[in-house]
């Protein structure tokens, strides 16, 4: 390392800008070692510059020493969570160290943030052809316009085992083949089909430099204030038609009425009942459906995509049966709780946080956004950010309860137990439970001011 003696002193604005520049100018020039040992002493003085981290980062890269490189990629993303070109730069590292599914994960978050974002699109399609995925690496390099690598997986996949098979397959479908059915089996060999419902349990984009082009400096985002959400009761249930009198009614029309459809009523929004939910539709209702019972009146569903910075991206709000969908027009839903805890909230023009899995139902009038919090030792945190004012329906394993975060002493959420947050200035960040034990799994970090909210099992009556 330079003797610091040697180094220019960075008392003032002007000298930090010239020595950043000087550095930028021996990293394009290969003096990585150089531009790294003026950096540090920078950053002695300025240990948050964003611009001085960000160059020793790409320094460090250059010098192969990356899992430094990585700490500081790491600590960027806390502080700068919307800006995508921080990720393509981990995740530029994480490529060169070799790990590939760490890589992938970055540049996909990074074109979450800025979809159209065609470096961090190519670099994803590298790190797919780095997991054997030449499908899906073909389709990001033809998106990003880089036409030799997708000729190049095309080959890949023309030489593909799998390609034989098929073809051997399509063969065989041609031939005639004897067909038996299934009405004329014996009665007991017919099977019982049922059906199985599943269940499961903000960024905005600032343009910055890449591991490529690092010149541009990222202004810190301001975190919204939050008050805490007021709990909607929930309307009585609505009287059970009747069906038949015992004079005229049919053994069909008796079984119907003893075993009718416990429907909660209301006039809008959601009605919680003892075995099943209502949502009722007026407009427009943004819900998921796995737990489907029956609906009522003319409403028209489509899928709703993720959105970031305001704007729809290609990817999908939840995935198979627990996709988020926009209901639009007049009726109501009755979904099953099935062993579920679902509990109705009202945002009074307060911004929330809370798990993507964990929110299953929010009135139109909520704005939305889709976000991730970054992890190092596991998968990344994903975030829906609500804000207005409006109703929203939450499914859990328990009853949800709040715990105070207090500034100066952050509170560490198991991530099992995660339900969401709100409060001023909350930065989060996910860590290991123990360092040396990861098996322990991960928790959410809050720091600030505010309130969790914690899924808290309920005890067994």
């Amino acid at each position: 390392m330079r003797d610091p003696a040697s180094l220019p002193a960075l008392d003032d604005a002007e000298s930090m800008e010239r020595s950043l520049s000087e550095s930028s100018g021996l990293i394009a020039g290969g003096d990585a070692r150089r531009a790294a040992d003026i950096l540090e002493q920078a950053l002695q003085y300025q240990p948050r510059h964003q611009r001085a981290r960000n160059l020793l980062g790409l320094a460090l890269f250059k010098l192969g020493e990356l899992a430094r490189s990585e700490a500081i990629y790491r600590t960027l993303i806390e502080d700068h969570p919307d800006d995508p070109t921080l990720r393509v730069n981990l995740g530029l590292v994480f490529l060169k160290a070799g790990a590939a599914s760490d890589a992938a994960r970055c540049f996909e978050t990074a074109l979450d943030l800025s979809p159209g974002h065609d470096r961090a699109r190519n670099y994803l399609g590298l790190a797919l052809v780095a997991l054997g995925q030449h499908a899906r690496a073909r389709e990001c390099f033809l998106a990003c316009g880089n036409a030799p690598m997708a000729e190049r997986m095309a080959q890949a996949l023309a030489r593909s085992p799998l390609r034989d098979v098929a073809d051997g397959a399509a063969e065989r479908l041609d031939t005639g083949q004897p067909f038996e059915s299934a009405l004329e089996r014996a009665p007991e060999n017919k099977a019982v089909l049922g059906v199985i419902r599943p269940t499961t349990g903000w960024v905005s984009t600032t343009p910055g430099a890449t591991v490529a082009d690092t010149e541009r400096e990222i202004p810190r985002v301001a975190a919204p204030v939050a008050t805490a959400p007021a709990a909607v009761p929930a309307p009585a249930a609505a009287p059970a038609p009747v069906l038949a009198t015992e004079e005229t009614a049919s053994p069909l029309a008796e079984y119907s009425y003893r075993t009718r459809l416990s429907v909660p009523s209301s006039q809008g929004g959601f009605a919680l009942g003892s075995t099943e939910i209502a949502i009722h539709i007026h407009g427009e209702m943004l819900t998921r459906l796995d737990g489907l019972v029956a609906s009522w009146g003319t409403v028209s569903v489509k899928p709703e995509l993720k959105r970031f910075r305001g704007k729809a991206t290609d990817k999908p709000f939840g995935e198979g049966a627990r996709r988020m969908l926009r209901a639009a027009g007049h009726g109501r839903f009755v979904i099953s709780r099935e062993g579920r805890h679902f509990t109705a909230l009202e945002l009074g023009d307060e911004p929330a946080y809370f798990r993507e899995e964990i929110l299953f139902a929010f009135e139109e009038s909520l704005l939305f956004e889709n976000g991730r919090v970054p992890s190092r030792v596991g998968a990344d945190l994903h975030l829906v950010h609500l804000r207005g004012h409006g109703k929203l329906l939450l499914c859990t394993v328990g009853t949800p309860r709040s715990a105070e975060v207090v500034k100066g002493e952050p509170l560490r959420v198991p991530m099992d137990q995660l339900v969401g947050w709100h409060g001023p200035g909350i930065q989060p960040r996910l860590v290991p439970i123990c360092d040396e034990a990861p098996e322990l799994g991960v928790a959410l970090e809050l720091a600030g001011e505010g309130c969790a909210l914690l899924d808290a099992p309920d005890e067994p009556r």
